[in-house]
């Protein structure tokens, strides 16, 4: 063979093994997008208006299926990416805001379960910031957060990692209130119908991102009474709702607070398998910020009554790595008030 053709057949070896670009990786690709909930609730609403608009910001404009994996509050779908879905950047997930936490707290009640280390992951971004909220049928007797304290009030939730779980535990201990859970709900549309018919009385840990969405008329109308925000961060639509942190003992059970409260931050999280190619990452990270601001995904936010106050992948990872600095003690303390059984 002639020095000639070997070079040929090298230079086409070599164009071969050389890497596809980000920027055309995408082009004819498919998305498979993990929805760690329901559907019809907020996690849905918000992973189905996204993919309605972020493929345009994708070069190649790949095209986006949606799964909903609503088993065991995200974990099904957190525990799918991190070892079974390809690597390659084909697969997202829409994950509960806990689940970066989850192995260090295990809020399913079995952290033998957890099947990935969150920090590993490449964490794309989060649509907003979330506060939960006491929410209390129109017809219940309590007109302020400090008339339940000590009286028991039956609240509902889809599962016992969720906010509508977890929330009622932790001011069950702190508070010192007296919330009974019942957590046989599979949605959001069931637990509003249980409400509405007098099974529960209503809500300890409601998204106030879901509610607007899902039953503006509700507030509108009065049907529904807020009574505190569990959250470190007020939310600007409710000035008259106090922050449960103003309900607080001692130190010690801020500081406990504080840690149980800290991921509603990344809200909305959106997540890759760990080992994606970096330029891979940072596309899907660019392109999720560039969503976050483009008029006609704002325009349909606003349409939906869903609030977009966006979280960087980076600054997720960052709030990640402080979670995990977090002394033992508190998160042992937190981890026996949320988790189902306390382990």
């Amino acid at each position: 063979m002639t020095a000639k053709w070997t070079g040929a057949i090298c230079g086409v070896l070599l164009l071969a093994a050389a890497p596809v670009s980000a920027d055309d990786f995408y082009k004819g690709k498919q998305i498979n997008f993990l929805v760690g909930a329901g559907s019809g609730g907020g996690y849905d609403l918000y992973a189905r208006l996204l993919v309605r608009h972020w493929p345009k910001q994708i070069p190649g404009e790949p095209v986006f299926v949606v799964q909903n994996l609503p088993a065991a509050a995200s974990l099904a779908a957190m525990n799918t990416l991190a070892n079974t879905s390809p690597r390659d950047g084909t697969t997202i997930a829409a994950v509960q805001n806990h689940i970066g936490v989850e192995p260090i707290l295990g809020l399913t009640g079995a952290r033998d379960n957890v099947k990935y280390d969150a920090r590993a992951a490449n964490w794309i971004g989060s649509a907003t910031k979330e506060v939960p909220v006491v929410a209390l049928w129109h017809t219940v007797p309590f007109q302020k957060f400090e008339d339940i304290i000590g009286k028991e009030v039956l609240v509902g939730s889809s599962g016992v990692a969720t906010s509508d779980s977890v929330y009622p535990r932790v001011m069950n201990k702190l508070i010192g209130t007296n919330f009974h859970i019942i957590e046989g709900y599979s949605t959001n549309p069931e637990l509003a119908t249980a409400i509405e018919q007098g099974e529960i009385q209503g809500r300890a840990g409601w998204f106030v991102s879901s509610l607007m969405s899902s039953k503006p008329d509700w507030v509108a109308n009065k049907q529904i009474r807020l009574l505190v925000q569990v959250a470190l961060e007020p939310y600007a639509g409710l000035p008259d709702v106090p922050l449960v942190t103003s309900f607080t003992k001692s130190q010690a059970n801020r500081d406990q607070l504080e840690f149980a409260l800290s991921w509603l931050l990344m809200g909305r999280p959106y997540v890759a398998p760990p080992g994606v190619p970096a330029d891979r990452v940072k596309l899907l990270r660019d392109s999720f910020m560039r969503t976050m601001k483009d008029a006609a995904f704002l325009a349909e936010a606003k349409k939906l009554n869903l609030d977009i106050t966006p979280m960087s992948g980076e600054e997720i990872h960052a709030l990640l790595e402080k979670q995990y600095a977090t002394p033992k003690d508190v998160v042992d303390s937190v981890r026996s008030m949320m988790a189902p059984t306390g382990k």
